[in-house]
């Protein structure tokens, strides 16, 4: 079990982007938030910062493996639209995937979500290998029908500024490398990758740097 600041009973990775085209499919999706949800939303309270924005992350290793072998089980996932509160218009949305952990200790789902998890997990899948993020992590207190649960944790992971691993056509974007004087290194652009990687080290989520070579 994942253990920043207490056991954490829950894990909550949240996609926010503005491009529907990475929406996954078969994905269940709510009522586009309303600006008294989203007053709502704004006033709850966020628990520990444990990661702070970061840029450019892989988090695919962490999403599609860390979490099942620390124990966890994907027991929910939702789509909702939501109005991009910079457009003075109110017309601009963005679009935001929860996709929902629970440790195996307290998993209890029916059948008929047992039923469209695996799709849901390649989804999640999807959206975890086609894009890098900016993350951010909280570690907040977690609540039961209302009330706080003594010693529990839940783990809020907020993913934002999508940036493409690949082309509509499916190629490979790519980037020029530069030295410490911002000239171009090498004969050829590369294919972009990760400047860090969401990993579990020592039960706690942590983003560790790595070289091009090395991160998806």
């Amino acid at each position: 079990m994942l253990t920043p600041q207490g056991p954490v009973r829950i894990v909550m990775l949240q996609f926010s982007f503005t491009n529907i085209e990475a929406v996954p499919a078969l994905i269940r999706c709510i009522d586009e938030e309303t600006p008294e949800k989203r007053s709502e939303r704004k006033s709850i309270v966020n628990g520990v910062m444990m990661i702070p924005p970061t840029e450019h992350c892989s988090v695919h290793a962490f999403a599609v493996k860390d979490l099942w072998l620390a124990g966890y089980e994907l027991v929910d996932a939702f789509y909702e639209e939501r109005i991009d509160p910079r457009d003075q218009s109110k017309r601009r949305k963005y679009h935001v995937v929860r996709f929902t952990f629970a440790h195996s200790d307290f998993v209890n789902v029916s059948e008929q979500f047992k039923a469209v998890r695996p799709a849901l997990v390649a989804g999640l899948q999807q959206i975890c290998s086609t894009a890098l993020w900016r993350v951010r992590a909280f570690s907040n207190p977690f609540f039961n029908e209302g009330e706080e649960v003594e010693g529990q944790r839940a783990l809020s992971l907020n993913l934002e500024v999508r940036v493409p691993l690949f082309r509509p056509d499916g190629s490979s974007v790519t980037v020029w490398r530069k030295d410490e004087q911002g000239e171009r290194v090498g004969e050829a652009p590369l294919p972009l990758r990760a400047q860090h990687e969401l990993r579990v080290v020592d039960e706690s989520p942590t983003l560790v740097a790595c070289d091009s070579l090395v991160c998806s």
